[in-house]
């Protein structure tokens, strides 16, 4: 049985379309995809090292921390109204006799 020169042209496409199937889509388009973004963010960054030698938020006790908001209340004329404790009433539980 001798290929016919129609079947031999049917499995030269197949095998075309076979291999075009690993062909690269998007030859270097997007390999600097996003680059243009980057460099606006870094160039906008003032100090790169500065998390590094971020300590931290301060810590303040309740103390300092009311006297200090007392006084900035009392800069700009207006009280600060002092926190109370909550009254904490038990009463007894009805039940349902």
């Amino acid at each position: 049985m001798k290929p016919s020169t129609s079947m031999l042209a049917v499995a030269v496409a197949v095998a075309a379309a076979a291999l075009s199937a690993c062909a690269q889509t998007a030859p270097n388009w997007e390999s600097r995809f996003g680059d243009a973004a980057r460099q606006a963010v870094a160039s906008q960054v003032i100090d790169p090292a500065a998390p590094s030698r971020n300590l931290g938020p301060t810590r303040t006790d309740g103390k300092a921390a009311s006297g200090a908001m007392k006084g900035y209340a009392d800069s700009f004329g207006y009280a600060v109204k002092e926190a109370k404790q909550p009254e904490i009433a038990i009463t007894p539980a009805a039940t349902g006799r």
